[in-house]
């Protein structure tokens, strides 16, 4: 249950769109390259599990970088 509190980091390193069941009616959608926060308990799915297994997803320590925003300066 205090897994469920924790978050991980996930990054597609795969060179495609992913996207992942992490529950009977969720799917999480991965671009390329891309990296998202999420629940840890989203590593028990068995998508997930099969994904990283075969090397198109990991788990990354750090946060995501923030994306640029473009604008006035």
């Amino acid at each position: 249950m205090n897994n469920l509190l924790k978050t991980v980091v996930l990054k597609n390193i795969s060179g495609g769109l992913l996207t992942v069941t992490v529950g009977k009616v969720r799917g999480l959608h991965l671009l390329a390259g891309e990296s998202k926060l999420v629940s840890a308990g989203t590593l028990e799915s068995p998508d997930v599990a099969r994904l990283m297994k075969k090397g198109f997803l990991s788990v990354v320590e750090s946060k995501p970088a923030p994306e640029d925003k473009k604008g006035k300066s």
